[in-house]
């Protein structure tokens, strides 16, 4: 399937927008893509900081229950990252030109409220593990025009 690009469904802009693209959405579960290259935000000396996988992790969130918002209505929702849990990292750093996916599962919604289970992989070459954890979201209203 072919989605529309992320600004359709999702408040974030450049330079901030981490993905590049959804891959896959249903009613529980996100996939996103996003691939760093040099000059991007976040990246330093051609790599990026394992801590940005935060940042992913909530954007995969904002993927999901945006392009559910545009698919119910066409209005997106905005949301904002509550906490954490359980975050392990792989590695300290990730090199840029890698093709990452973030895998998110929604495993709790009463909305405003959603936790969505997180992985992030290496997708270049195989599926290698760089980054699991758990996020808290709040799911807002959709942005001022």
């Amino acid at each position: 399937m072919t989605y529309p690009p992320p600004t359709d469904f999702m408040p974030h802009r450049p330079p901030m927008l981490l993905v590049d693209r959804l891959v896959a959405h249903d009613l529980a579960n996100v996939t996103i893509e996003k691939t760093f290259r040099e000059g991007e935000l976040f990246v330093v000396d051609g790599t990026i900081s394992s801590f940005v996988v935060v940042e992913l992790f909530a954007q995969a969130a904002a993927a999901h229950f945006g392009y559910a918002g545009l698919v119910a209505g066409g209005v997106f929702a905005s949301g904002a990252l509550l906490g954490t849990r359980k975050i392990e990292l792989a590695v300290p750093t990730i090199p840029v030109d890698r093709r990452l996916e973030v895998r998110a599962t929604q495993v709790f919604a009463m909305p405003p409220a959603a936790q969505y289970d997180c992985t992030l992989l290496d997708v270049t070459e195989g599926e290698t593990v760089l980054a699991t954890g758990t996020i808290n979201v709040a799911m807002g209203p959709p942005p001022p025009s």
